[in-house]
């Protein structure tokens, strides 16, 4: 971070251009933002170099994006010998019209792609695929351009620029640039509750820190983990400022004139605290900063160093502090800050033969040129594309005439694809008509289903309507005492089993999975106090992901050896009026077991709660009458062991779905992991199940099912070093007020299953 990357790319390609001024460069960067920094930094190189050249060099630079307005378009593309640009506009504007660029295409000498480590995951998957068919219209042209790739966060960079680029290519990784004092500090907020181990939040604690510096003159940039979480610490810090425009939230969502004017004010210190995703962790000059504040691990050592080297990017000494939060993962880095300080970034992995990648891609390469049957495509063979093509002709998508695949189809293949996710559609958000932002397809459903509240650099709008086929959200600017958060179901369908294996305790599994998601309801929550207010149930369309999962299941002997280990029938205090209101109940239900109908004798029926006793953090709440119902002894004992069996599930689910991207060396977010009582994956068996949350997956589920025993070591490690007594976040997760965790059903469950 901040060594001069980008001079390493913009010399060499100057010392060419001064020897040939038809030669042509591109320059990719991930966002638009970006480059146009680095366009902005080449001007002002060759600004510089006329200065001191007798001989003045007329070098045209053109950024051709989406907002590259259309009368500029084609004098760029026949007259700019530096285009900056992004792989979406490459994948969707470039390629399918590169007969408009066969002059550009002629005389390209040179590719840039900067900050290569974003191309991991689905994003990298596809953009390898847009390479290849980059380098088949380059071919077609007879250009041999070089490649330059730059990165500060990459640890397997031979592997994967090999994957990326099917190239050979030569690594130089010694950084000899000058560096102010940097200060990293990993804070752990204090206990509120010790027993319970309940920290301050770290989102309240960033709040508070960031307020200081702000008191202090100084400027900061906050990183936060969620675009709703960048609103809400917007929403706190205006609070306690007379002049709110000098704080401003930075996400994907706001419009990019809206961004722009956000960077610029930010550079000439007009705005003094900007709270920002990820979408500012790179290279963009936002000037020299003091302190960045990071709430949250990010999910990735590369994403705490990328965050943490925005500090003193102009030499001077800096302060970058993580605010970990309570959960496991954070904790266990306040603990072990070797493991940020000496590991190397994570690996970037990508999948670029993924089956549903590649046939996007093949037919946007038939539609830029016919496919020879002889032709591969980047390390794919011939035969192997001959059979992806072969697919796309029998669904009517291609013919094929003298040995050559044409494209038959009237459709615009590449409008059909979006690099970065799943969904290519966008939704306008519009208040009294004026469009403040946009959300992708993805997000729309759980950020702005009807009754949602949206908050938008600080300001609260409230959902009116979600148009979905116009793709349109309806916002009305509202005050209110409450933000809301959605609440969603998953289910999962067996499509292909390739590996099972016995364990100790059940049985572990690797398949092909369909995934379903849908949002099924919203939870109205109070400002500052987190207070349940209301569930409201949604009816939204749901979505389908293909992919692969690891799962292991709890054998019918291990679920006999938990029941007989009693620890489910610890007592309960439910309070001095229990007896009153366990009567009240009895008499509802007209003395009848409300799962088998059998009638009270002469021993009293139980008084069962619906929702877990131990999920409330107040005695009242659990005791509400809708929540309570008879049960006979034979009923109760069977729906007591579901809950502890699943209380255990889900303890044991959270701990390992927090170590697991440990050992991945991943994005915690390219892994997801869910718990299920009676798991069609299983024969109906308690199984807990990961799977890779990207299409087609890129390998992580598997590496899971081999390295089974390892991650039950780690997690039986954790839970029984915790100091905490029932339960807490930095093991198997949090606990109600009343103290009923999960942690002796999860040390139980690791007991019977590790060897």
């Amino acid at each position: 971070v901040d060594s001069g990357k980008s001079l390493c790319y913009l010399l060499p390609i100057l010392h060419d251009f001064l020897k040939n001024h038809d030669m042509r460069a591109l320059f990719l960067f991930p966002t638009k933002a970006l480059a146009q920094d680095q366009k902005n930094n080449l001007q002002t190189l060759l600004t510089d170099l006329n200065e001191v050249s007798s001989r003045k060099q007329k070098a045209k630079l053109g950024i051709y994006d989406g907002d590259t307005p259309n009368e500029q378009r084609n004098i760029i593309r026949s007259k700019a010998n530096f285009i900056f640009s992004n792989p979406d506009m490459l994948h969707l504007g470039i390629l399918p019209h590169h007969t408009k660029w066969s002059d550009f295409f002629k005389n390209l000498s040179f590719i840039v792609i900067d900050e290569v480590h974003i191309y991991r995951g689905i994003f990298g998957s596809h953009f390898a695929n847009v390479i290849r068919r980059l380098k088949r219209i380059a071919d077609f042209y007879k250009s041999k351009p070089r490649f330059i790739l730059t990165s500060a966060t990459l640890s397997n960079a031979t592997d994967f620029i090999s994957n990326l680029l099917e190239e050979n290519f030569v690594l130089i990784d010694k950084d000899g640039s000058p560096h102010g004092e940097k200060h990293f500090m990993i804070y752990n907020p204090p206990f509120v509750n010790r027993e319970l181990g309940i920290r301050r939040s770290a989102m309240l604690e960033t709040i508070r820190l960031a307020n200081l510096i702000y008191q202090e003159k100084g400027q900061t940039l906050v990183f936060a983990q969620s675009r709703r979480m960048v609103e809400l610490i917007v929403t706190y810090l205006h609070k306690n400022i007379k002049s709110p425009e000098t704080i401003h939230g930075y996400r994907s969502g706001y419009l990019p004139s809206e961004r722009r004017k956000i960077e610029q004010n930010f550079r000439e210190g007009k705005i003094r605290t900007t709270v920002a995703t990820n979408a500012l962790e790179l290279g963009i000059d936002i000037g020299g900063l003091d302190t960045v504040i990071i709430c949250g691990y990010p999910g990735s050592i590369a994403s705490t160093k990328q965050q943490s080297g925005r500090a003193g990017r102009k030499g001077s000494s800096s302060l970058s502090i993580l605010v970990v939060s309570s959960n496991l993962l954070d904790q266990y880095l306040a603990s072990h800050p070797e493991y940020l300080l000496e590991n190397s970034p994570e690996q970037a992995l990508i999948n670029p033969d993924n089956p549903f990648i590649l046939l996007h891609h093949l037919q946007c390469a038939v539609f830029e040129k016919p496919f020879l049957n002889t032709e591969s495509f980047g390390k794919l063979t011939s035969k192997i594309v001959g059979e992806y093509l072969e697919i796309l002709q029998k669904y009517g998508k291609l013919f094929s005439s003298k040995n050559t695949f044409y494209w038959k189809s009237s459709s615009y293949p590449a409008d059909d694809i979006s690099l970065r996710t799943v969904g290519a559609n966008e939704y306008i958000l519009q208040s009294e008509g004026k469009t403040i932002g946009i959300v992708d397809e993805g997000s729309a459903f759980w950020m702005t289903h009807p009754q949602a509240v949206y908050i938008h650099n600080g300001e609260s709008y409230l959902v009116r309507n979600l148009d979905q086929k116009d793709h349109l959200v309806e916002l009305e600017k509202r005050k209110v005492d409450y933000y809301t958060q959605s609440q969603s179901k998953t289910e999962f369908e067996l499509l292909k089993l390739k590996k099972e294996k016995e364990i100790k305790g059940g049985k572990k599994y690797y398949g092909q999975l369909n995934v379903t998601d849908q949002v099924v309801g919203y939870k109205k929550m109070k400002w500052y106090s987190n207070e349940i207010l209301g569930y409201e149930n949604l009816d939204l369309p749901a979505s389908q992901m293909v992919t692969y999962g690891y799962w292991f299941s709890l054998s019918e002997k291990m679920v006999k050896q938990l029941e007989e280990s009693n620890l489910w029938k610890k007592k309960n205090d439910y309070g001095s009026d229990w007896k009153l209101i366990s009567d009240h109940v009895r008499e509802r239900d007209e003395y009848t077991c409300q799962n088998c109908q059998a009638i009270e004798k002469e021993k009293h029926f139980d008084v069962h709660h619906k929702i877990p006793f131990r999920s409330f953090v107040s005695k009242k709440e659990a005791n509400k009458l809708d929540n309570l119902i008879t049960l006979c002894p034979a009923c109760h004992r069977e729906a007591e062991k579901q809950i502890f069996i699943q209380s255990g599930l889900a303890g044991l689910s959270y701990l390992l779905g927090n170590i697991a991207p440990l050992f991945l060396m991943c994005d915690r977010k390219d892994i997801r992991v869910h718990q299920e009582f009676a798991s069609k994956l299983a024969v109906k068996r308690p199984t807990i199940i990961f799977n890779d949350s990207i299409p087609g997956g890129i390998g992580l589920s598997e590496k899971l099912f081999k390295i089974h025993q390892k991650l039950l070591e780690e997690a039986f490690s954790v839970v029984s070093n915790c100091e905490c007594k029932d339960g807490c976040p930095a093991c198997v997760g949090p606990v109600a007020e009343n103290g009923m965790g999960a942690k002796d059903e999860v040390l139980e469950m690791l007991r019977l299953l590790k060897h």
